[in-house]
């Protein structure tokens, strides 16, 4: 199958007729861990608390043994045009502006993916950030080719792992592909008191699958109500390595493919037999774990980011792939190329001092010491749902029914407000969920039944969150024939959206999964109080 890697060998390439860009046959051959993964640069500001980031069409080698081929990327005053984006490393309590450029092409489909907007508009939504609604970065906030735009980030949260990305209205899923993202993490001033590994033994990992033409370049089809690529590309460079010394290092995991979601583990592929390395998830979306987890595996949706301290202390010599048995679709399978192994960690770096790094037992942070169970005394409860109008046609909707983006909004929070949401999923598809311009915590999920018109027929035990997802979060997986809840306060008023996270169906022209968000001066009253976790489990259970 086109995209099973190995640790030794050659991928073997799909059939391919021409290098056709909209028939995404399949990848040619590549050898695996050929190439060093690299680390996207560091954004300079062009002033004091302002950065420019431009948009521009410019070339990329995925792989050393293609030629570089067309992608999109941004470019700063110090980092030139490269796929995806620079790091612009932002600090609590110091606000910075982003002015971002549209260099891109007028009125062009600029890859031949048979784009349904054509205009090239751009937006820049800061994901997980609390920014005024002005500044969020959300359909209907596009600038054109010779525009430009300056968001304002104030910078009041907590250190996070924030990213960004492009979010124009029905082709975000096209330009994120084509390489407008890049992460912008957030610290605070008690971030490096934690003794985490840092500067050199910090990395920072995009995830996503790709599927390349004979000649390598970009290729890319909605023909599906999902895509998935057939080979992995890590930081833009397809199944990479990355050199390690024996010790503990920090690693930021971004999902920032399409549709994939992967379920993570480290694998020996050579050297003298050994345990695999301690992985311990520190951090979540949006905030700091309160207590760490240590885990054997970790499933990770589109959208959602980890930083997972890995300790390869004892294992020089050695070699080990990060490797992902997520089903294609997921959680079901049988509907695109599975990737088995994303990159390589070769442990052959000298420890040239010792370790002082550490994993603390309890991290306090200002946002995740009050517990979801606390958060419900004050709470609303608010239902939505996830289903299908037809096969490969998912929406999302109220407790009422199914709707398009188009449609008014439904979802209209009180400034000030807590409010927990029980997603109904009753579609064949597992969702990432992701509200904007709010902190949220996972509750926890209930199995349910649902008839195909989405009326709750029976509801099983409590599931509580994976230890993982402890943290403060804003993108929630959502199975489907589940009921996942998931709680916070809205402290920003205006209007925004909330939608899937899997790039395709948000995007998917005149009927994304996506809604208004839009929070006000009016008292949701409708909405029930939840007060105990007892009456919430009463509350999901009603029909």
């Amino acid at each position: 199958m086109a995209g099973m890697l190995a640790p030794a060998g050659v991928l073997a390439p799909a059939a391919q007729a021409a290098d056709e860009p909209s028939s995404c046959a399949g990848s040619p051959a590549v050898t695996p861990f050929t190439d060093a993964v690299q680390q996207p640069p560091v954004a300079a500001p062009d002033a004091p608390g302002h950065y420019t980031l431009t948009a521009e069409k410019g070339v990329h080698q995925f792989y050393s043994q293609w030629p570089a081929v067309p992608s999109l990327g941004y470019s700063t005053a110090n980092a030139a045009v490269s796929y995806l984006g620079p790091t612009i490393a932002t600090k609590k309590g110091t606000p910075v502006d982003v002015k971002l450029v549209n260099k891109l092409p007028a009125k062009t489909d600029m890859f031949g993916f048979g784009e349904p907007d054509t205009s090239n508009g751009i937006v820049m939504h800061r994901h997980g950030g609390l920014q005024a609604p002005a500044s969020d970065g959300i359909p209907g906030q596009e600038i054109f080719p010779g525009q430009s735009r300056t968001n304002h980030y104030p910078n009041n949260q907590a250190a996070s792992l924030l990213w960004y990305h492009d979010h124009a209205d029905s082709v975000t899923s096209y330009r994120v592909y084509e390489g407008l993202a890049g992460f912008m993490p957030m610290t605070d001033n008690i971030e490096p008191l934690l003794n985490l590994p840092s500067g050199n033994f910090a990395k920072a990992f995009i995830l996503q699958d790709k599927t390349f033409n004979a000649k390598g370049s970009l290729c890319y089809t909605h023909a599906e109500p999902e895509f998935f690529g057939d080979l992995p590309v890590i930081n833009g460079t397809v199944a990479p390595y990355q050199q390690v010394a024996p010790r503990r290092y920090s690693f930021t995991l971004v999902n920032g493919s399409d549709s994939r979601f992967f379920h993570l583990s480290l694998k020996q592929v050579s050297g003298a037999k050994a345990s695999a390395p301690k992985m311990t998830v520190v951090e979540g979306d949006s905030g700091y774990l309160l207590q760490p987890a240590a885990v054997r595996d970790l499933l990770i949706a589109p959208g959602e980011r980890y930083k997972v301290v890995v300790d390869f202390t004892g294992r020089g010599r050695r070699e080990w792939v990060l490797a992902n048995d997520a089903a294609v679709p997921f959680p079901d399978g049988g509907g695109g190329a599975d990737i088995p192994q994303l990159m390589k960690f070769v442990v052959d770096q000298p420890l040239t001092s010792p370790d002082r790094s550490s994993v603390p037992r309890l991290i306090r942070e200002t946002n995740n010491l009050i517990p979801p169970a606390l958060s419900l005394l004050t709470a609303r409860l608010r239902t939505v749902t996830a289903g299908e109008i037809a096969p490969g046609m998912p929406l999302l909707g109220d407790a009422t029914a199914l709707r398009k983006f188009t449609d008014p909004a439904t979802e209209t929070p009180q400034l000030g407000s807590t409010e927990a949401w029980a997603m109904r999923n009753y579609s064949p598809d597992t969702h990432p969920i992701h509200e904007h311009m709010v902190e949220q915590r996972l509750v926890g999920r209930w199995p349910a039944v649902f008839d195909d018109k989405g009326n709750l027929l029976s509801v099983g035990a409590f599931q509580p969150p994976e230890a993982s997802e402890s943290g403060p979060k804003d993108t929630f997986v959502s199975p489907k024939n589940a009921i996942t809840v998931w709680v916070g306060t809205y402290n920003i008023a205006g209007t925004s959206v909330w939608h899937c996270h899997i790039l395709s169906h948000e995007d998917a022209f005149m009927m994304e999964m996506m809604r208004p968000l839009v929070v006000g001066s009016a008292p949701q009253t409708q909405l029930p109080r939840v007060l105990t976790m007892a009456r919430l489990d009463r509350l999901v259970r009603q029909p």
